[in-house]
């Protein structure tokens, strides 16, 4: 954690734990055995029917996540008649190209305080990969070592898990009279999205068209999709994605008469070199608050349009992916790739040994986005950090540290548009991995944290 912020949690006593006793006294409600019996109960039968829902996102030949959805709309309709409140749920589903249902779920426990407590979790989840490498089926739970072993049961199963078990906690506590409506500062809002796996364009991107209804300026925004078992990093920032696809275009000929021809495999060699270099040439700052440091630009897939060792190719495609700190404007990196090509073609002669020049107006560069996620940087004093990291320190007693990740996430599209989206989490780093699992005992910590960021500070 940034020093500052340091300072802040410690000599801010709105965030002092000692003046809360109401928080104290819930704390240790839960920890008492028949009502910790109950909660884990809860946690392993959520987590345990969403593992059994193959919910892969059809851009990866799943059927998509109509059933957890409706899995989720009956729990959240059980809840509503447990404990005889007034949920507002909403659904925002939208079809995608090949007209699979993908759906949107906003839950609202209006408390009828100004700002929301906003918990996003998504649906959809990656699929088995080989399933040889796993020790127990993918979609059948397996509870071990105080672990539930299942695809999707750490990404994003805990988000989902977690979410709920807020919920509960809440309204135990509002049932009970342990607590009323005057002693939280948030409403709750649980958020359920899809498609977070393949670029969000019918998850939380779609939600967006509906961003007056569903966020306001001032909510505490948590996603939990990230996070080491210890829990103490706070994602605060991620690098802008950016999928590019090059088609480099020449004149394909005899292996031995390159002089016929324009070699399009080579022109893509010595474009990407040129590239790689300009591009991390030119946007070399560095940013401390993630791991790697540096934007990124990597070639990854190379195609060509022969299969014979003996013809050169007259069409080359290549993939870039550019990971972009968030200072950076990735309109200026298109335009530096705009020159980079113009420089490229007045510098072919130079470069390339032999190529017929009768066919130069045969050649061509040109590329398409494929994917483009912008994102932001919340400022370490940000309303969501300081909540999420008093929590964090509240509850597990470990000091939160801030960081950024390459990888991106829904919060992305949301600090975009100026909301205050933290990243964070609790797991054990398998998701996407065979053997993918979370601890039992972290699921319920999270839902301990998020109801301490509900609790109002006790007045003296």
């Amino acid at each position: 954690m940034q020093n500052k912020l340091k300072n802040q949690l410690k000599t801010n006593n709105k965030y002092n734990i000692s003046n809360s006793p109401k928080l104290l006294n819930l704390l240790k409600k839960q920890d008492e055995n028949l009502y910790k019996k109950e909660l884990e109960t809860e946690t392993i039968n959520i987590a345990s029917n969403l593992i059994r829902i193959n919910s892969v996102n059809p851009g990866f030949g799943g059927k998509g996540e109509f059933e957890e959805a409706q899995y989720i709309l009956k729990k959240l309709n059980e809840y509503v008649e447990k404990y005889n409140v007034d949920l507002k749920i909403k659904e925002y589903n939208t079809t995608d190209n090949d007209n699979i249902i993908r759906p949107n779920i906003v839950v609202d426990l209006d408390l009828n305080k100004e700002n929301s407590l906003t918990i996003i979790s998504h649906m959809d989840i990656v699929p088995e990969g080989d399933i040889a490498l796993w020790d127990t089926e993918p979609y059948e739970p397996v509870i071990k070592n105080g672990k539930i072993y299942g695809r999707g049961s750490e990404d994003n199963g805990k988000g989902i898990v977690s979410s709920f078990l807020i919920l509960k906690l809440l309204l135990d506590e509002l049932k009970q009279k342990s607590i009323t409506a005057d002693d939280l500062k948030y409403n709750l809002k649980l958020i359920f999205v899809a498609d977070e796996e393949n670029g969000s364009t019918y998850g939380i991107r779609h939600l967006l068209k509906y961003e007056d209804e569903i966020f306001k300026k001032g909510d505490v925004i948590i996603v939990p999709d990230f996070g080491v078992g210890h829990g103490n990093l706070v994602e605060i920032a991620e690098k802008q994605i950016m999928w590019i696809k090059f088609t480099i275009t020449g004149f394909q000929c005899h292996g031995s008469t390159p002089h016929k021809g324009i070699n399009a495999g080579m022109l893509s060699f010595l474009f990407g070199d040129m590239l790689y270099k300009t591009l991390y040439n030119t946007y070399n700052a560095k940013d401390d608050i993630f791991t790697f440091p540096y934007s990124s630009f990597e070639p990854t897939i190379v195609k060509n349009s022969v299969e014979n060792a003996n013809t050169i190719p007259g069409n080359v495609e290549m993939y870039f992916d550019c990971r972009v700190l968030p200072d950076y404007n990735v309109d200026d990196v298109l335009k530096t790739i705009d020159n980079t090509i113009m420089k490229f073609k007045r510098e072919l002669p130079i470069n390339l040994k032999y190529y017929c020049e009768d066919l130069s107006d045969n050649i061509e560069i040109t590329y398409n986005v494929e994917n483009l996620e912008k994102s932001g940087k919340l400022s370490e004093n940000s309303k969501s950090v300081v909540e999420i990291c008093d929590s964090i320190d509240k509850i597990l007693n470990i000091e939160p540290e801030l960081c950024g990740m390459g990888g991106g996430t829904v919060a992305a599209p949301i600090r975009v548009k100026g909301y205050e989206a933290v990243v964070w989490g609790m797991g054990n780093e398998t998701a996407h991995q065979p053997n993918e699992n979370v601890d039992i005992v972290d699921l319920l910590n999270m839902g301990k944290i998020y109801l301490t960021m509900m609790i109002k500070e006790d007045k003296n």
